[in-house]
């Protein structure tokens, strides 16, 4: 009877101490496997993105260096490039590709002749510098261009050029208020006034030619801080 006995605890002791030493082994590889756990990097997918503004806001810088190093640059019909893109895309009223073809040069005359500058189809500093003036086009509608820059902090400016040979009276409007302008005259390129410096939705354009009434386009370009070019 005593050796049963002695047998039973015996068998015991060893289930106690075997399981004792799982727990500690389990206890052990758990420690190990949060350190290891916190000492892995994450994954780059997860920690390398930049938020969304940040994005927009290294393009449009990018956008605008882009732009600075073609303000020295001449350009031409027959010309080609990232340059010929950014003088379309600031004349507004013109398919942004590239090409300095036909179209571009009527524009670029019209640009240039009512602006006060020497008509000759060709861009040097003279034309980039009146197109820095105005800064970026918003919209376009039956030959009235709005622009805008940013003035300081807090003030945008907002400028329009006029070539529907008819006076014209325009509105932008955004998602909570609209900007509008003074009547302007054919041929003619004026800042008309300032507004508040904040990101604005722009909606539509509105325009009202001498004795032809309205018409309106939705093709317009928002515009914000981040997004606007310093006036020159």
């Amino acid at each position: 009877m005593r050796n049963i006995l002695r047998q039973r605890r015996s068998r015991s002791v060893v289930a106690a101490t075997v399981l004792a030493g799982g727990l500690v082994a389990g206890v052990t590889t758990a420690v190990h496997a949060d350190l290891t756990s916190s000492s892995t990097p994450t994954s780059s997918a997860s920690v390398g993105s930049p938020p969304a503004a940040t994005a927009a806001t290294a393009a449009t810088a990018e956008n605008e260096a882009t732009a600075a190093s073609c303000y020295s640059t001449y350009l031409a019909y027959g010309s080609r490039g990232t340059c010929v893109k950014q003088l379309q895309s600031k004349l507004g009223a013109l398919t942004v590709d590239g090409v300095y073809g036909a179209a571009t040069r009527s524009r670029v005359r019209a640009f240039q002749a009512d602006g006060r500058l020497t008509v000759d189809g060709k861009v040097g500093p003279q034309t980039w510098r009146k197109l820095r003036t105005l800064g970026k086009a918003l919209g376009w509608r039956s030959g009235v261009t709005v622009y805008m820059c940013k003035e300081s902090s807090t003030w945008f400016r907002y400028s329009v050029w006029n070539n529907a040979r008819k006076n014209a009276y325009w509105r932008l409007y955004t998602s909570e208020m609209y900007i509008e302008g003074s009547a302007i005259l054919n041929n003619r390129m004026e800042s008309q006034g300032t507004t508040a410096a904040r990101a604005r939705d722009s909606r539509k354009l509105w325009v009202w030619l001498d004795r032809e009434g309205s018409t309106t386009t939705t093709s317009v370009r928002d515009f914000s801080p981040s997004t606007l070019p310093a006036c020159v």
